[in-house]
């Protein structure tokens, strides 16, 4: 008998355990939007350009560190002098660590991460170059809540780990205004 209520307390138990997991964890998205800067080896080719992000947010109740997965889109208007560049446009899928510094209010947080990041641009004989290398990312942000959802701006710092040859050295600053919800 003794065995049978031990059996039937541990299967209540494991059932139990990822409902149980899966109510502390939550989850929101984001879309965001704004500048980006060309810095380095890209600031050469491209002027300034826009940033389009959507992610998705993962967060344990009262614990400083979260999880951010995020899609990036960003587009630079190429440069005529001395030479005529095309646009080019980068998008990165990357998984990043954010930590709150703050619990109230308009809080400030920490985000970094890494990820892939593909470039392409038309050539003017229109040909495209088409290059994918890894990266990583690293700034910060200030957290605003409003009722149900929260805003943010933020600004982080991007970097290509490739190679000037094949042009995946860039580097670029999207600064973003965006909301959680």
């Amino acid at each position: 008998m003794t065995r049978r209520l031990l059996a039937v307390l541990a299967a209540g138990a494991l059932a139990a355990a990822p409902a149980t997991a899966h109510a502390q964890l939550r989850t929101s998205f984001s879309l965001a939007g704004g500048l980006a800067a060309p810095v380095g080896d890209l600031s050469d080719r491209v002027d300034a350009g826009y940033n389009l992000a959507g992610a998705v947010n993962l967060a344990a109740p009262l614990m400083p560190i979260g999880i951010r997965l995020e899609l990036g889109y960003n587009g630079f208007n190429g440069r005529t002098s001395p030479i005529a560049y095309t646009d080019h446009r980068i998008v990165s899928g990357t998984v990043n660590a954010t930590l709150a510094l703050g619990v109230t209010g308009a809080s400030p947080y920490l985000i970094g991460g890494v990820g892939a990041y593909n470039r392409r641009y038309v050539a003017a004989a229109g040909t495209s170059s088409d290059r994918t290398a890894g990266g990583f990312n690293a700034g910060g942000g200030l957290r605003f809540p409003l009722g149900t959802v929260s805003t943010f701006i933020e600004a982080r710092y991007h970097q290509m780990l490739g190679n000037t040859i094949d042009e995946t050295n860039y580097q670029f600053i999207p600064i973003t205004v965006g909301v959680n919800f």
